[in-house]
């Protein structure tokens, strides 16, 4: 009889303390933009459309010490002072294991050969960040996710890690970059999780 209470004590304390750390909603996951690689930033010649080309190494880190997370759905995509300069490009999702760390290395492009259209006034901002040898770019991760520990699954959050580029441009040319200019970055993101 004693060996029974034992055996059901010893099954439950775990299956509690699982139950807990994935209802407390564990450390969310920090992202980090380590670098990237700007092959085209360039306004036509009518300076009405925005060409981007970028490719970024980025990283995310699953800070807990116990519950996995899992990504349902993850996706990245440039902007340049709030307007979305490059396609919304898929990353490989799936679980990632308790303090282990997944790096991603997407191409983001202005979608199918087609440019951007701008404002003046950003075209204007264009040209004068060219000039000014800095362009920021933002660089944005969202999809959906959740925490696990063992078999049981928290319910789903809407992830968005929000990472700043600060990418050096050819000082003194307005007309765009071109070639491919990779910037070591290391650069650490926001990240928000929402219901």
């Amino acid at each position: 009889m004693c060996l029974v209470v034992l055996a059901i004590v010893a099954l439950a304390v775990p299956a509690t303390s699982t139950a807990a750390a994935v209802h407390r909603r564990p450390t969310k996951p920090t992202f980090i933009i380590q670098d990237a690689t700007l092959y085209s930033f360039n306004l036509t010649k009518s300076k009405t459309f925005l060409n981007t080309t970028l490719r970024v190494t980025i990283s995310a880190r699953n800070p807990n010490p116990r519950a996995g997370i899992e990504y349902d759905t993850l996706g990245i995509y440039a902007a340049y002072r709030d307007q979305q300069v490059t396609n919304f490009a898929d990353l490989v999702h799936g679980y990632l294991g308790p303090k282990k760390v997944v790096t991603w290395a997407p191409a983001l492009m202005t979608g199918d050969g087609e440019d951007v259209p701008v404002t003046r006034a950003q075209a204007r901002a264009v040209g004068r960040d060219l000039r000014a040898g800095l362009v920021v770019m933002n660089v944005t991760v969202n999809g959906r996710m959740r925490w696990k520990v063992g078999s049981r699954r928290s319910k789903k959050y809407y992830l968005a890690a929000y990472c700043p580029a600060y990418l050096r441009a050819s000082e003194g040319k307005s007309g765009g970059v071109g070639g491919g200019v990779k910037y070591q970055l290391d650069q650490g993101c926001s990240v928000t999780l929402s219901p």
